[in-house]
């Protein structure tokens, strides 16, 4: 069975549309057709822009002040005042026995290198031979103990400066005591002479100790 393309509602449909589109432009084409001209009343002002003003500016610059130095003052003699003639001036006496001088500045102390630590220890000229010579000869045996039959010994401390001279000699221990033998062993060690000793090859003062010993014979 065929159907009849007039009874069809969606084909009538498509042709409505169809036919409603096409009018419609055909409406707007003569609409614009007819009012193609637009005329619009634009009113354009001219505003003035406030004037500028520009104003010189003077050029500035800093003055140093330059300052007169001052006038030397000179001593005007007064005429009402009288100068005396031939005035004594007495004399200042700088020298008052009863003020003491100044003491001497302090002595700058030598190092002091221990005997253990020196590289070339002093060495006594002449030996010990040379100690009981200098005893013998000076006749430096304490007579109390040689009266008493006494034999002693004492230790002697002592420092040989770099000249190879004793010096701050004192009594370390004596045997026995307080017969002597400590103040004879002092008078001996200073008569002593030593050779310095050296460190780092130059002379230094070096501390020792010397034991002497007494023996009646």
């Amino acid at each position: 069975m065929r159907k009849d393309p007039r009874a069809d509602l969606k084909y009538q449909y498509r042709r409505t549309l169809e036919a409603s589109s096409a009018i419609a432009l055909f409406i707007i084409i003569v609409l614009l057709m007819a009012f193609k001209r637009f005329e619009s009343n634009v009113e354009l002002r001219i505003v003035e822009a406030p004037p500028i003003e520009v104003e010189d500016i003077p050029i500035t610059r800093t003055i140093k002040k330059i300052e007169v130095p001052r006038k030397p003052t000179i001593p005007v003699e007064d005429p009402e005042v009288d100068i005396e003639d031939n005035v004594d001036i007495p004399e200042a006496d700088f020298f008052d026995p009863m003020i003491a001088p100044p003491p001497p500045p302090p002595s700058i102390e030598e190092e002091v290198v221990p005997f253990f630590k020196v590289e070339v220890p002093p060495t006594l000229k002449g030996g010990d031979a040379a100690i009981r010579n200098y005893i013998i000869k000076h006749n430096l045996y304490p007579k109390m103990a040689c009266e008493a039959g006494v034999s002693g010994m004492v230790l002697i401390g002592f420092i040989v400066n770099k000249e190879g001279i004793p010096t701050n000699v004192k009594v370390m221990q004596e045997k026995p005591p307080g017969l002597g033998f400590g103040e004879a062993g002092v008078k001996v060690m200073k008569a002593m002479r030593f050779t310095p000793g050296m460190q780092r090859d130059k002379p230094v003062s070096v501390q020792m100790q010397q034991p002497i010993r007494f023996t009646i014979e």
